[in-house]
C-alpha cells in the first residue's frame, strides 16, 4: 500500500514536471528564463512544484540560473515534443472524437501524457500531419521548432481593418467558453467596426458583437489587406426566417468530429441550397429542407453554418 502510494505520487511529480516544460514552450521561453509560477496554470501545492523542478535538475532538463530556471538543450527538445502531444491529443479529440471545443484542454491534459513519442508520430500520420491544433496554435513538426503563423492580436486593429481569426487562447477556460458561446471560431472572417474605452466592436458574419478588452486580447488575426477578400453578405444559418433560403458557404472550424460528419451526410455542403421551413414552438429544432430532404437542426448547429443568402 505504502509503494503503491510512493508510485503515484511520483506518476504526480512527473505529470507536473512534464507540464512545466510544456508550458515553457506553449509561452515562447524555451531561451529564455523561466519560473514555475509563470508556466504552471493550474494552483499547484510549494511542495509538488519543488520535487518536480528538482526531477528535471536530475534528469538533465533544466537547470538553475539567475532569477530562475532555464532549459537545457535536451530539456528543449523534450518541451516540444510535449507541446506536440498535447496538440495533436486536442485535434484527434475534435476531428474523431466530437470533443466540445470547451472540453479540449482539459480531455488532453488527461490522456497526453500516456501516448509514447512512436504512438504520436503514428497519430499525426493518421491525420495526415495537421499544422494547427484546433485553437489555431502551432504543431510542432517532431523535433522541429515551432511554425509560426504571421497574425495581430485583434487589440491591435484599427477600425475598418479587416482578417480571418487565427488563434483563439483556451485559458482561462471561463473566457473562452464565453467566446464560443459567442459564435467565434477558426477562420471566420471579422471586421472592426469600432473601438471604445475597454471595448471592441467586431462584425462577424453579418453579426455586430462588442467584445471586452478580456475577451478580445485572446484572439489573434491573420489581416487582410485587400477589401474583396472580406465576404459580403456572409451570415448564420440560424438567420435565416421560414420562406428564406440560402446558398451554403462552409461550416465552421468549430463544428468537428461526428457533428461535422452528419451535417455533411445530410448534403450540408458549400454550393448547397437549403431553404428554411418551419421552427418548433420553441424555437429549436427547426426544420430545413435540401437535396430532396427534410432535415431538422439544433440552433446551436445552425450557427456554425455560414451561407450567403439565396435570392427567390
Amino acid at each position: 500500500m505504502f509503494r503503491k502510494k510512493q508510485q503515484v505520487e511520483a506518476e504526480r511529480i512527473r505529470t507536473i514536471a512534464e507540464d512545466m516544460m510544456k508550458g515553457v514552450a506553449h509561452l515562447g521561453q524555451l531561451d529564455r528564463v523561466w519560473t514555475s509560477g509563470s508556466v504552471v496554470r493550474r494552483n499547484k501545492p510549494m511542495r509538488e512544484e519543488g520535487l518536480a523542478l528538482e526531477l528535471l535538475e536530475k534528469e538533465g532538463y533544466a537547470e538553475r540560473v539567475a532569477g530562475g530556471w532555464q532549459l537545457t538543450g535536451s530539456g528543449h527538445t523534450r518541451a516540444l515534443e510535449l507541446l506536440r502531444a498535447h496538440r495533436l491529443v486536442e485535434t484527434y479529440l475534435a476531428r474523431k472524437e466530437g470533443v466540445a471545443p470547451d472540453d479540449l484542454h482539459r480531455a488532453a491534459e488527461e490522456a497526453e501524457h500516456r501516448f509514447s513519442s512512436e504512438r504520436i508520430n503514428k497519430l499525426a500520420d493518421e491525420m495526415h500531419r495537421p499544422r494547427f491544433d484546433p485553437h489555431g496554435d502551432p504543431i510542432p513538426e517532431r523535433s522541429k521548432d515551432l511554425a509560426q503563423l504571421d497574425v495581430t492580436p485583434l487589440l491591435e486593429l484599427p477600425e475598418g481593418a479587416f482578417g480571418r481569426i487565427a488563434h483563439i487562447e483556451d485559458e482561462p477556460l471561463e473566457d473562452f467558453r464565453e467566446l464560443v458561446e459567442i459564435g467565434l471560431a477558426l477562420e471566420l472572417p471579422i471586421m472592426v467596426t469600432a473601438r471604445d474605452t475597454g471595448e471592441i466592436t467586431v462584425e462577424l458574419a453579418g453579426e455586430s458583437i462588442t467584445l471586452p478588452h478580456r475577451l478580445a486580447e485572446h484572439i489573434e488575426v491573420i489581416r487582410e489587406s485587400d477589401r474583396d477578400s472580406y465576404p459580403e453578405g456572409l451570415q448564420r444559418l440560424s438567420r435565416l426566417r421560414p420562406g428564406e433560403a440560402g446558398i451554403v458557404e462552409y461550416i465552421s472550424p468549430s463544428c468537428m468530429g461526428p457533428e461535422r460528419r452528419r451535417l455533411q451526410d445530410f448534403g450540408v455542403v458549400p454550393g448547397s441550397r437549403i431553404r428554411c421551413e418551419f421552427t418548433s414552438p420553441l424555437g429549436s429544432p427547426t426544420a430545413y429542407s435540401l437535396r430532396g430532404t427534410t432535415i431538422g437542426l439544433r440552433q446551436a448547429q445552425t450557427r456554425k453554418i455560414l451561407i450567403r443568402k439565396a435570392n427567390e
